[in-house]
């Protein structure tokens, strides 16, 4: 399966150019252009390693290709994945982890355990990871095998990590992902979590919800970049139409849908979408999709605006400046946040490596940071004050055009759809992407069967830069918040128009 068409090498820089669609959903705060492709020096090295004998892979390959429609990361005896009593919940702390921040996230670590009974588990100490230990060897030695979880075996199928990603890292929760339903909690502070998991239980125990039955679809369209202009023709309006078999998203859970696409999509906006102050009030999901901004290694801005979403208020290439871009500090004190959850598709939107993911091929790595990080904006959303979002669904390091674009051109939103229509359904959050997950193993094992079968020394080279990045890609999405956050749906009144 081939995400994007097949790329150009182009022999003055050996950069990978793509025939219009492979585009990378980031722009650069230096030089307010699109962020770069990946060259192509050292694929031959990548594709001897990818080659190789590898216990993760093999799992992504078994993955690929599950027995029935319904089968997930569990056993097929547990009748609803989004029971915690039968799937099970568990919270791993990372070592270093301050007992303030334990202490914070008391409230809903109790909740989880009145849900979860005897499947619920706490990971911490020496049955937490230890630094840099692999995420198959800590599932082994805690009873369990990189397979369909059972959570009778030690491990439950959800999973909150606690802690950086220095001490517990991406690489970590990716592969714990392939099964598991896995988030992520990192904040500065042991008040942030205290607000996160204040906010959570009092949404998960409230007699009525405040946020209403719509979505807010946010796309930028700027009549002078082919990305934002793509994502909005590919995903956003195809997710907006009523004329298609399943009509608009949400529609058959009777959401409304509020559209802030092309030019409606401005900072201003954005932010009375997170203060409530559209039609129909707070919305429950949130989808956006537009550039992430990139800063690069020593500029003091990167720590706090790695990330941020470039709004329509851009004028053009060349120059971009901090009125363009929404970060952790312009969401406003008055935003009305609680029981709301964030899909966001734009480069770092959910964080950032220490070393480029996509640049694994070049004689070394690539630093783009002093230490890998947790992007601010969706930190200041999840523990706001006045109640913090559910969860947030973002990208690590930068994101490509190939999770929406076909081989031939044509939108491919169908994966993005059925993980959003999950979450409007009442599906647990970490089980509602477990699509994302089984689309990361079927280009695993794509890219496995491309590597066997290239004996050309050029072409069969940008055909593998294509299914490398792709796959990568297709993994870089986390969760950042509890996994088993879920919408209230049948608490929600139906909205009139």
């Amino acid at each position: 399966m081939l995400f994007g068409r097949p790329p150009i090498l182009c022999k003055e820089t050996r950069m990978i150019e793509s025939e219009g669609e492979a585009f990378v959903m980031g722009i650069s705060a230096s030089s307010g252009r699109p962020l770069p492709a990946v060259t192509t020096q050292g694929l031959t090295d990548m594709a001897k390693r990818e080659t190789m004998p590898n216990g993760v892979r093999f799992s992504l390959e078994t993955r690929a290709a599950p027995a029935t429609a319904k089968l997930r990361g569990v056993v097929r005896d547990i009748e609803d994945p989004n029971n915690l009593a039968e799937a099970g919940w568990g919270i791993l702390f990372a070592r270093d982890c301050d007992p303030a921040i334990r202490q914070a996230l008391q409230p809903l670590v109790e909740l989880r355990k009145k849900q979860a009974g005897d499947l619920f588990k706490v990971f911490e100490g020496t049955s937490a990871p230890a630094p840099d230990e692999l995420a198959v060897k800590w599932i082994n030695r805690n009873g369990a095998t990189l397979d369909v979880v059972d959570p009778y075996n030690g491990v439950p199928y959800y999973l909150l990590l606690v802690g950086s990603p220095e001490s517990i890292s991406f690489e970590f929760q990716y592969t714990l992902d392939i099964y598991w339903a896995v988030g992520r909690l990192y904040f500065p502070t042991p008040g942030e979590y205290a607000r996160y998991a204040a906010s959570v239980v009092a949404y998960e125990t409230a007699p009525v919800v405040k946020t209403s039955r719509q979505i807010a679809l946010f796309a930028t369209a700027h009549d002078f970049d082919r990305a934002t202009q793509l994502f909005t023709a590919k995903v956003a309006e195809p997710l907006a139409k009523s004329d298609n078999p399943y009509g608009a998203l949400g529609s058959k859970q009777q959401f409304a849908l509020r559209r802030f696409m092309g030019k409606d999509a401005t900072k201003e906006n954005f932010a009375k979408v997170l203060k409530g102050e559209i039609n129909g009030g707070s919305p429950a999901l949130i989808v956006s999709g537009t550039h992430g901004m990139e800063f690069e290694l020593g500029d003091a801005r990167q720590a706090e605006e790695q990330g941020a979403l470039v709004c329509q208020d851009w004028p053009g290439y060349g120059s971009i400046e901090a009125d363009h871009w929404f970060a952790a500090r312009n969401v406003p004190e008055t935003s009305r946040l609680t029981g709301a959850i964030h899909f966001c598709f734009a480069c770092y939107s959910a964080g950032c490596p220490r070393e480029d993911n996509f640049a694994r091929t070049e004689a070394g790595p690539r630093q783009i940071a002093h230490r890998p990080m947790i992007a601010r904006l969706p930190q200041a959303m999840l523990a706001h004050p006045g109640g913090g979002a559910l969860a947030s669904i973002g990208h690590i390091d930068r994101a490509w055009a190939y999770s929406f674009i076909s081989n031939g051109g044509k939108g491919q939103v169908q994966g993005t759809r059925d993980v959003l229509t999950g979450i409007l359904s009442g599906d647990r959050i970490g089980h509602a992407t477990d699509q994302f997950n089984i689309r990361w193993a079927a280009l695993s094992t794509d890219l496995t069967e491309s590597l066997h079968a290239a004996t050309q020394p050029i072409l069969p080279h940008a055909a593998l830069a294509n299914r490398w990045i792709a796959r990568d890609d297709a993994r870089n999405y986390i969760i950042l918040g509890d996994p088993a956050v879920r919408l209230r749906v049948g608490y929600m009144p139906i909205l009139n128009g």
